[in-house]
């Protein structure tokens, strides 16, 4: 009796680890009582049969007790997840995205305040002169005694006004840039000139100093520098977060690291899709060619992100803050590293516009009437930029409008953001929200306005970020200018990431062919409303809610097989506006295939409008 206790002890206490929802967890107790007994009191084989009936109608009421006889459902991925968390193929866990995880609210930071109007500053706004220096000298001041509230009263101000002014950039802790509203009689932001002709690389491979894209309107640049902490000592599988370490003496609860796995197969002179194996498995069962060359070349051998320490278990175990997104080897030579970029930024209340004068083409130069080029595409894509982020933590960006930007945020080698109440505004640019190389970011209620090629796009190995209640205010392709009401995949396998309760968009992917497919494994489409036009990249459009135009690539080698550029994904609770169909490879049924699960297409009515909410409530 002693040894049956002690195991319903042990069962009792992994369910409590695991957080399961109260019925679902008090449905395993009874199960493991009734086990109990059949052990100590043997049944006969009826007996046996008619227990396991009741045990499993028990269990399933339990599970589906969420859905409403008002004509409410609740997906079956979602009792799954209930009782199972990311583990197997089960789905994802995106309840710890965004600022402090979403533990904590974004704080309203009262003092010290620097206004950039005192006279030791001197910004002047609304006089057409520049401001770029004072507004920096404030940042420079409030860094030099721990951070601060940089505090910008309403009106203009003038910021890299000419092509050799400078740019305004933040690399300290805790600054805090405010405006006083995002409204045309607000604080403005304004960028007279495009951002310095350079390098555009793809986002995590090279160090920020490199890459063009940081000479923004703002700029946040957190120190790169790393040193090894720990390795693993054993392999760790998905959904685990204790992890067995060679030495716990270099970590501290709280502490921000950053984790590493390296692909032991990829050969950085010579890459071929044979000599892969993190990159075959975050886009299995796609089957990568020597097309898709960059996909397993040398910037992806070593894959990062970034992860917080929650316990020291003891002095060979830690605890990480998220559970692990795929199986990780030992061959992998998995290794935590220090994380020494910036944190506690935040830029809020303020609307940033520029003299981008429009005319954009989609990589393509503007063009005068005599032929002549205007602005080269690289400007029209890059240069015209808001807001850049790298190697920055626990941050914010909130009550923002962008205006007249071809590029609103991007986001790199950073995690924990919360970017919300944003709005784009005025002509038409390439991009509204970029992450990539970067995890467990927050992208709430977006307004979209002004067109843009790329509303929101995830790329370069981004998980676990999370886009909900977003809005698009247009429809349909712009076949001049290439925008379009698209959620972008752009390539080099991101994977395991949310969007939600999203309102007129679809999947409208884009990246060349050398970074497909567009996405890796597990993305999640949950309670998103279609736009009633899908145009997509040709005729062969119709009603598919996953376009691409590499259809080539696919085992089919035809439209029919589209959706495998987004290999294991859960589409749940797609609709459409107008109750106009939405199909997936044709078919509008429920199904679980290799390559993806889908429930409710074309069904409103979803009694978890939030994954994210459902999955934040269920871990608390």
């Amino acid at each position: 009796m002693e040894n049956h206790v002690e195991s319903l002890m042990d069962i009792m206490r992994r369910n409590i680890s695991l957080k399961y929802d109260m019925a679902v967890y008090r449905v395993h107790i009874l199960l493991c009582i009734a086990a109990m007994l059949l052990t100590i009191f043997p049944a006969t084989g009826c007996e046996k049969t008619e227990m396991k009936k009741m045990a499993s109608a028990s269990k399933e009421k339990a599970l589906t007790k969420a859905d409403d006889p008002a004509g409410k459902w609740t997906p079956a991925v979602w009792k799954e997840f209930v009782e199972n968390g990311p583990t197997g193929n089960h789905l994802p866990d995106f309840s710890r995205a965004g600022y402090r995880m979403g533990e904590q609210s974004i704080p309203e930071i009262k003092s010290p305040v620097f206004d950039v109007t005192d006279d030791k500053f001197g910004a002047v706004p609304d006089d057409g002169k520049e401001d770029t220096a004072a507004i920096q000298a404030a940042v420079n001041a409030a860094a030099a005694v721990g951070g601060g509230v940089i505090y910008l009263p309403r009106g203009r101000y003038d910021v890299h006004p000419s092509p050799d002014s400078p740019y305004l950039q933040i690399t300290s802790d805790r600054i805090v840039l405010r405006g006083q509203g995002a409204g045309e009689a607000g604080t403005v932001l304004f960028m007279g000139a495009p951002g310095k002709e350079g390098s555009i690389r793809r986002l995590g491979t090279v160090s920020a100093e490199k890459e063009a894209r940081r000479y923004a309107a703002v700029a946040i640049l957190g120190s790169e520098a790393r040193h090894e902490l720990a390795t693993f000592t054993q392999d760790v599988v998905r959904g685990q977060t204790d992890i067995p370490v060679s030495d716990t003496q270099a970590f501290s609860q709280g502490q921000t690291v950053i984790v590493t796995c390296t692909d032991p197969l990829i050969d950085p002179k010579h890459p071929s899709p044979d000599k892969a194996d993190i990159s075959v498995r975050l886009t299995a069962p796609f089957r990568l060619t020597h097309v898709q060359a960059d996909t397993f070349g040398p910037a992806v051998r070593e894959l990062s992100w970034i992860a917080g320490i929650e316990k020291i278990i003891d002095s060979h175990t830690i605890r990480l803050t998220r559970p692990a997104r795929f199986d990780q080897p030992r061959r992998y030579s998995p290794k935590i590293y220090s994380f020494s970029g910036a944190c506690e930024i935040g830029i809020e209340h303020l609307r940033i516009e520029s003299a981008w004068p429009g005319g954009y083409r989609h990589h393509k130069p503007c063009e005068g009437e005599d032929g002549k080029i205007i602005r080269t595409a690289r400007e029209q894509d890059y240069l015209w930029g808001g807001i850049w982020i790298s190697s920055a933590v626990d941050g914010w960006v909130r009550d923002v409008d962008f205006k007249n930007m071809t590029q609103g945020i991007i986001l790199s080698c950073s995690s924990q953001w919360t970017m919300e109440n944003l709005t784009f505004l005025g002509q038409e640019g390439h991009a509204g929200v970029t992450i990539g190389w970067s995890n467990d970011n927050l992208i709430r209620k977006v307004d979209c306005h002004a067109r843009m090629v790329h509303p929101v796009t995830l790329e370069m190995t981004a998980s676990g970020n999370v886009a909900t209640d977003c809005k698009t205010h247009y429809e349909g392709r712009n076949k001049i200018s290439g925008t379009d009401t698209a959620m972008d995949f752009h390539g080099i396998f991101p994977y395991e990431n949310l969007f939600e309760k999203m309102k007129g968009f679809y999947v409208c992917p884009g990246g060349d062919l050398s970074v497909l497919p567009h996405a890796g494994v597990r993305n999640v489409f949950w309670n998103i409303e279609a736009p009633a036009r899908i145009d997509g990249y040709g005729e062969y459009a119709g009603d598919s809610f996953v376009q691409t135009y590499d259809h080539a690539s696919t085992s089919s080698k035809t439209p029919a097989t589209m959706v495998e550029h987004f290999p294991q994904a859960f589409y749940i609770g797609i609709t459409r506006k107008e109750n106009r169909i939405v199909t997936l490879a044709g078919s509008t049924a429920d199904r679980r295939t290799e390559w993806m699960t889908v429930e409710g297409l074309n069904r409103p009515g979803m009694a978890l409008p939030s994954l994210y909410e459902a999955q934040r409530n269920n871990r608390h």
